[in-house]
């Protein structure tokens, strides 16, 4: 497969996901805490962001960015998380790649509690 001039072989997305719609709730001492509703699980390729990506990622404070390819989902957007090996991720954005939906590339970074 052919994306954007590189190749991208489906045996790849080996890594299962969970993806969740994000809501705020209030927690004690009037914070609001971004608590996510799994809505399904899928397969996806993982990459973690090395090289030049990680000056850009620490330039936006993002911890432990990633990359994410997944077959298309129409009712995503940057709202919702990832969830992987129980930690839960912030996307930051998305790209339905050459509007074919067919695949979306994710960038994502851990959430951190604050």
């Amino acid at each position: 497969m052919n994306l954007d001039g590189k190749i991208s072989n489906p045996g790849e997305m080996r890594t299962q996901i969970t993806l969740g719609q994000a809501s705020l709730t209030d927690q004690s001492g009037g914070f609001s805490a971004k608590v996510y509703t799994p809505i399904t699980t899928v397969w996806a390729k993982w990459t973690n962001v090395h090289g030049a990506e990680v000056w850009a990622a620490e330039s936006v404070q993002a911890s432990e960015p990633a990359t994410v390819l997944m077959r298309y989902h129409p009712t995503i957007d940057p709202s919702w998380g990832i969830r992987k090996d129980g930690d839960w991720y912030d996307i930051v954005s998305l790209d339905d790649i050459q509007e074919r939906h067919e695949y979306i590339e994710l960038k994502v970074k851990r959430m951190v509690g604050g």
